[in-house]
């Protein structure tokens, strides 16, 4: 599962720089209108940890709001993919509560922090419509000993589908519910049970760049 993820997401970098190169080229030829855009996100989020296993016992864990921001660079083409990277700020909070099987602990939230590094794949659809994978390489930046959650630095995954407003020729808003999976390959494997921060946002984007379609 590992190997396979790691291979996955060292595809997506080549397609990325793949698809940049032969961006470029066209645009040297005139044969292909192809302009760089630069995009300020932010998101209002809710996430805790899970398993996606079945685990018995342990103390319950709660949704708790958090926040996400992120810069991205994408060459946008009139081609129906297109490729980009970008850096992500995650904000998260995880709730541990107590049960009937976690003994005398009363309670506990983890602040966890990450920066992402990601490599989107665009698929533009009808009336300004798209969806974006995009491979995650997360560090944490708060990781300490007395958390109850696991260093989430890893690999991770984060899909959307969004719509685009243009606002003029150079400036559009972009607004797309997404969701983050985290640590889903951890680099540092701490035992057999992974937590993986997974977040739920609706993301605000302004970007900037040429308006190709008009």
């Amino acid at each position: 599962m590992k190997r396979l993820l790691t291979v996955l997401v060292l595809a997506f970098i080549m397609i990325g720089i793949y698809g940049q190169r032969d961006s470029i080229n066209y645009k040297l030829t005139d044969s292909l209108k192809c302009a760089p855009e630069f995009k300020i996100s932010i998101a209002p989020t809710i996430g805790t940890v899970l398993y996606y296993r079945f685990v018995a016992g342990g103390p319950g864990r709660k949704f708790k709001p958090g926040f996400s921001a992120s810069f991205d660079y994408s060459f946008r083409s009139d081609n129906k993919i297109n490729f980009g990277f970008g850096l992500n700020y995650q904000f998260a909070q995880v709730e541990y509560t107590p049960n009937m099987d976690s003994g005398d602990f009363t309670g506990q939230t983890d602040n966890v922090i990450l920066i992402s590094f990601n490599f989107a794949t665009i698929y533009n659809l009808k009336k300004n419509f798209y969806l974006s994978l995009n491979p995650l390489i997360n560090l944490q930046l708060n990781y300490r000993s007395d958390l109850m959650t696991k260093k989430q630095t890893g690999l991770g995954l984060s899909f959307s589908v969004g719509k685009k407003f243009f606002l003029n020729n150079n400036i559009q808003l972009n607004i797309e519910p997404k969701l983050w999976i985290n640590n889903i390959v951890p680099f540092n494997p701490d035992g057999w049970l992974k937590h993986r921060l997974t977040a739920l946002g609706l993301n605000f984007g302004f970007v900037f760049g040429q308006n190709l379609s008009h």
